[in-house]
Order: C-alpha cells, then structure tokens, then sequence
C-alpha cells in the first residue's frame, strides 16, 4: 500500500465515522419521536374509551327515555278511558 491508498482509507473511513454519528443522531431523534408517538397513541386511546363508555351510557339512557315514554303513553291512554268513563257515567245520571 502506498501513501496514496492510505489517504484514500483515512478519507473513507472519516466519512464513514461522519455517518456514523449523522445515523446516531437520527435515531436518537427517532427513538425521542416514537416515544412522543407512543404517549399521545395512549392518550388518544384513553379518550376513544372514554368515548366509547360515554356512548353506551347514552344508548342506556336513551333506551331508559324511550322507555318512559311507552309507559307514559300506556298511562294516557289509561287515563283517557277513565275519564271517557267518567264523563259517560255523568251523562247517563
């Protein structure tokens, strides 16, 4: 080997130390990146259940409401034919 091949080793091997470091740095910055991924990806999940408890608590309640008002029209009509009667009994005294 002459002088000139080790110069030419010396200079890749500069830049293969330059990439070295260069690659070190990105993945660092990538590990800092999909960590911040990984805690809004378990944020975002808490409030996709919460969301999700919240609209089963609603269906619930919906389902509740509706059946208020099947047994609000049951009483209704109840109360409208005890007055239909009522108002007959009336009639005939």
């Amino acid at each position: 080997m002459d002088i000139q091949q080790f110069d030419a080793l010396e200079k890749k091997v500069t830049q293969l130390i330059g990439l070295i470091g260069k690659l070190k740095t990105e993945n660092s910055d990538l590990r800092r990146r999909l960590l911040e991924a990984e805690s809004i990806q378990k944020h975002t999940d808490e409030q996709l259940r919460q969301t999700r408890e919240a609209l089963e608590k609603m269906r619930g309640n919906q389902d509740e409401a509706n059946s208020f008002r099947e047994r609000e029209e049951k009483i209704k009509g109840k109360v409208e034919q005890m007055l239909a009667k009522l108002e007959e009994l009336q009639l005939q005294s």
